[in-house]
């Protein structure tokens, strides 16, 4: 199964420039149209939703079609290579999907791409259930669930563990020699070093990039392992002192083994906001507003979360979220936590990436 991270969260290392430049000579138009045509909510009709698996509320569809006996719902896989798969995808069917779950990255990748509706609000009432640093944050539909990269650690085994990303490189040079763990992949250990200096974590500057990158490699002496997956198991396990991760991959951990903690960094937590988007030459928009609309009633939004087990982000569906995502410290809405999301990177300085993180794998 592919990675949730890099399928919702990363652009796939794809140039979108070349991509658009590849696709200019197709016949298909992909206009950002917010056209009112197509069919009714009475009319039947199948309404086509690029999903991750199971990413969906258990009684989410069944209770959609109860509401709406003419709509079938379908979730296709969402392709592997990121936006740009998804964007070719969309290019050459341009009518065969009408909504998908995208990153706030890869949403903005295919609202530049020409791919996407311009994303009518008023349409979906209930979106004023999320609060509204979330739905500024991600214009390009309906903002669901996010993911942060934070700290997790052996509270047993240290005592003063890091409380910002600067503590984090600064210890894995001293007290945290080889007990720490991190994530092999390339935007959130980026971004994380961004932080430890002071940059914005979607800085465009070459030297910021270049900068972090060279603190990575100096601490890579020092650091354990990049994992792809099993940090928490490595910190269970007592391989590993220090973990960097995933708040989802916390579910079933913080608040139920003592011994494991989460911090949330002083500079600010990298994070991916995911949402529901809805494509232009959809033949289906009403029905694909009125699935937004009904999974952010708070009982089905609650069954989502309770479900998939995301960071949410409704405060009045809190009292029906399971105390198991309530109380973790991870996963547990807090507004007044400093979330950096990561953005859409041009091309042109993907490859600039690229070749940064080759030379930290190759140190």
């Amino acid at each position: 199964m592919l990675s949730r991270r890099s399928v919702l969260a990363g652009v796939g290392g794809l140039s979108l420039t070349g991509l658009l430049a590849a696709c200019s000579g197709s016949s298909s138009s992909s206009s950002s149209s917010s056209s009112s045509s197509g069919l009714a909510l009475t009319d039947e009709q199948t309404l086509t939703f690029l999903n991750y698996d199971g990413w969906i509320g258990k009684k989410t569809v069944s209770g959609f079609t109860s509401q709406y006996p003419a709509i079938t719902v379908k979730q296709p896989s969402l392709p592997s290579g990121g936006s740009g798969a998804i964007i070719t995808l969309i290019r050459q069917n341009p009518k065969a999907y009408d909504l998908a779950l995208l990153g706030n990255a890869s949403a903005q990748a295919a609202q530049v791409a020409g791919i996407l509706n311009d994303f009518d609000s008023s349409q979906v009432p209930n979106l004023s259930n999320i609060p509204e640093k979330f739905r500024t944050a991600y214009p390009y539909g309906m903002p669901l669930e996010q993911g942060k990269v934070g700290i997790m650690y052996r509270k047993d085994l240290l005592d003063s563990p890091p409380t910002s990303w600067a503590d984090l490189f600064d210890q894995m040079g001293s007290t945290l020699s080889d007990q720490v763990v991190l994530p092999n992949y390339d935007v959130d250990v980026m971004s994380m070093a961004l932080l430890a200096q002071g940059y914005d974590i979607n800085t465009e500057s070459e030297d910021e990039l270049q900068s972090a990158a060279d603190l990575v490699i100096d601490a890579k002496p020092n650091i354990k392992a990049f994992l792809d997956s099993g940090r928490v198991a490595a910190l269970k396990k007592g391989s590993a002192t220090v973990a960097v991760g995933y708040d989802y991959e916390t579910a079933g951990v913080l608040g139920v083994d003592d011994t494991i903690g989460w911090i949330a960094p002083s500079e600010g937590m990298p994070a991916y906001l995911d949402g529901w988007t809805i494509f232009g030459e959809s033949e289906h928009q009403a029905a694909a507003y009125a699935l937004m609309d009904f999974i952010l009633e708070p009982k089905n939004y609650a069954d989502f979360i309770n479900t998939t087990g995301a960071s949410y982000l409704m405060p009045d569906a809190a009292g029906k979220i399971d105390a198991s995502i309530t109380g973790n410290d991870a996963l547990a809405l807090d507004l007044d936590q400093t979330i950096v999301y990561e953005g859409y990177v041009s091309g042109e300085l993907q490859n600039f990436r690229n070749t940064l993180w080759s030379d930290i794998q190759a140190a």
